[in-house]
């Protein structure tokens, strides 16, 4: 069975005010460092466990669309190298302002297959809002020439920014589906107002900066309800547009459902490397450092990966599978984890089926709409140790998309 592969190129030509990923300032003296890192990472992992078979990839970030030609070049090699690479899908982030043939032309050559691009918003107040950098000019440009090399397209769109309202959500989703990706993903603005390790990657930046923005943003953000109706109106019209809602926050046209990101929600294995990138492997789940100068670092002197003590593979896989449409398989749930662990789960679920959040069909479970827009208070009940503190019926819009 081949692995799924994801690495994190943390550079970005700016710090978008409302993000929590790892990255840093696309300067030529920390990108020859970094790939140097990335490089020797890949080599040491691919030692470690045996030349594995690759069959899907993820380039995140960041912004991997700002690499050069060459240094794409270099990552191939350094892959190639290390692993049995057998790509059945092969993903890249992009900034839509930041491609160019040459550039395209380079990940292709990597084995690139589809394109994913931070469009965000598709109107320039939004993008303003976001602290966007592009313009809503750059995206249909952008999508005609991905799909010159062959390469299929996945969009993705924030809602709930700061002064939207349902009126622009819906332009949004009208400018997107005219550009007919193959792939959408919509997500809710979430601001995180505490620091975050990875802010120490942009030096001089200030976390102060950002929490003065955030706590403005959040201040005049549309309110939990009007977010779960435009979470709404999103699934009404990319329905409608012939899109399956396979995922909580992700639709596609049929067939063109993510491989790589299906591995991560039927919590199978995957190798991250890069900084603040998380693996999953014989079920235990590792992480490195998201900050750019802890990361290199550790590589650099050779330390292990970081254990996740916070995950509970066994919570974790019932809340993974009930994020897809598909929904959780109890029996096979049970065979993975045990009939304790799926006697619980079982149980948590009944507990919200009289509220509407859960149907059952042929052995699984499976959120409904309304399951999905109150995901939280599904997910809480299925931690043993919140779960205690959930049994009142669930409460308000909690929308649970990222």
């Amino acid at each position: 069975m081949s692995l799924a592969l994801y690495v994190h190129v943390p550079f970005c030509a700016s710090r978008c005010p409302y993000c929590d990923f790892a990255t840093a300032p696309a300067t030529s003296r920390l990108r020859s460092r970094y790939l140097a890192a990335l490089a020797r990472e890949v080599r040491e992992q691919g030692e470690a466990m045996g030349r594995p078979a690759v069959g899907t990839l993820y380039v995140g970030g960041g912004t991997p669309s700002l690499l050069e030609p060459d240094e794409v070049g270099a990552l191939g090699a350094a892959l190639a190298g290390a692993f049995d690479v057998r790509l059945e899908e092969a993903t890249v982030e992009a900034n839509p302002a930041t491609l160019d043939r040459a550039r395209l032309e380079a990940w292709v050559a990597l084995g690139v297959t589809r394109l994913s691009l931070g469009a965000q918003s598709l109107s320039p107040r939004g993008l303003r809002a976001l602290g966007r950098t592009h313009q809503p000019g750059d995206v249909a440009p952008a999508v005609a020439a991905a799909r010159s090399a062959g390469l299929a397209v996945s969009l993705d769109l924030i809602f709930g920014w700061p002064g939207q309202t349902a009126g622009l959500w819906h332009a949004d989703l009208d400018a997107a589906l005219a550009l007919r990706p193959d792939h959408l993903s919509c997500y809710p603005l979430e601001l995180v107002l505490e620091p975050e390790e990875a802010t120490a990657s942009w030096p001089g930046a200030g976390w102060s900066a950002v929490e003065r923005w955030r706590r403005a943003a959040a201040a005049s953000q549309p309110d939990e309800d009007a977010v779960a109706q435009m979470y709404a109106a999103a699934e009404a019209a990319l329905g409608a547009a012939g899109y399956r809602h396979y995922e909580i926050a992700n639709w596609a046209r049929r067939g063109s459902e993510c491989r790589h990101n299906l591995t991560y929600w039927r919590n199978g294995e995957w190798l991250g490397v890069g900084a603040g990138a998380h693996s999953h492997l014989s079920g235990v789940r590792s992480r490195r450092p998201a900050a750019l100068p802890a990361y290199l670092a550790a590589v650099e002197r050779g330390a292990p990966r970081l254990a996740d003590a916070a995950s509970d593979d066994a919570v974790d896989g019932a809340i993974l599978a009930l994020r897809l449409d598909e929904g959780l398989d109890l029996v096979a749930y049970a065979h993975r984890f045990g009939e304790r662990h799926a006697r619980r789960v079982d149980a948590a679920l009944r507990s919200v089926e009289p509220y509407g959040l859960v149907l059952r069909d042929d052995g699984r479970v499976r959120l409904t709409a309304r399951g999905r827009l109150l995901a939280n208070e599904v997910f809480v009940r299925l931690i043993p140790d919140a779960a205690a503190d959930a049994d009142a019926a669930p409460g308000p819009s909690v929308l649970a998309v990222s």
